[in-house]
């Protein structure tokens, strides 16, 4: 980026448009919230200025309007891969391909979850065949599991689809069972039973002073 351009951007306001030709590219400027900067070698360069309507929002030069038409998947790819922790703490750039290229193919095939509900059931069902592949291995030492492994193993091999999930407020099972007043908003998916996540969860599937 030009240092003028970088220069003048600082002290841009809402609305303002700075323009940089060299040769046959542009480089475009529009503050708006924030700066939006766009190379181009297709369009007339705008012309300079603060634009903005009766109502003080930003105008959009023509280069904007065509790059949010024509941007395709570019910036929605960047947008799903950046929008959970877990793209964050991994340079394994396998990892963000291979969450972003399922959810599109569960989009094209008709899937109506939302991006956060289809990582979560993914992972769910990874960690699940996992344990069972792990669970159903014969005459192979893996070492000896950490007693949280051990938990979910239990959880998942001899207990399938037994996972929490929040919904409206409701009686816990466990809690009522003992004469106790107490109201969660997790329930088992699989039972369809109100449980309190921190103790009545894990003694309900147990079957742990229940």
């Amino acid at each position: 980026m030009p240092k003028e351009i970088s220069f003048r951007a600082i002290k841009a306001k809402k609305g303002d448009i700075i323009t940089w030709v060299g040769g046959n590219q542009s480089i475009v400027c529009w503050k708006d919230k924030c700066d939006v900067c766009v190379l181009t070698n297709m369009h007339t360069p705008p012309v300079e200025g603060n634009f903005c309507d009766e109502s003080g929002h930003a105008v959009k030069p023509c280069v904007i309007e065509d790059y949010n038409v024509h941007m395709g998947y570019v910036d929605k790819s960047d947008r799903m891969v950046n929008s959970y922790g877990i793209a964050r703490r991994t340079c394994k750039w396998t990892k963000k391909l291979f969450f972003l290229n399922t959810f599109v193919l569960h989009k094209t095939y008709g899937g109506k979850m939302t991006h956060q509900r289809f990582r979560e059931v993914l992972v769910h069902n990874l960690i699940t065949e996992s344990h069972e592949q792990n669970a159903t291995a014969s005459g192979v030492s893996r070492g000896r599991p950490s007693p949280s492994v051990t938990q979910i193993s239990r959880l998942e091999v001899k207990y399938s689809q037994h996972w929490p999930s929040k919904g409206k407020q409701c009686r816990c099972h466990v809690c009522t069972m003992k004469n106790k007043r107490g109201s969660t908003l997790y329930f088992c998916m699989k039972c369809d039973v109100g449980l309190c996540i921190v103790e009545c969860f894990g003694r309900w599937h147990m079957r742990v002073n229940v």
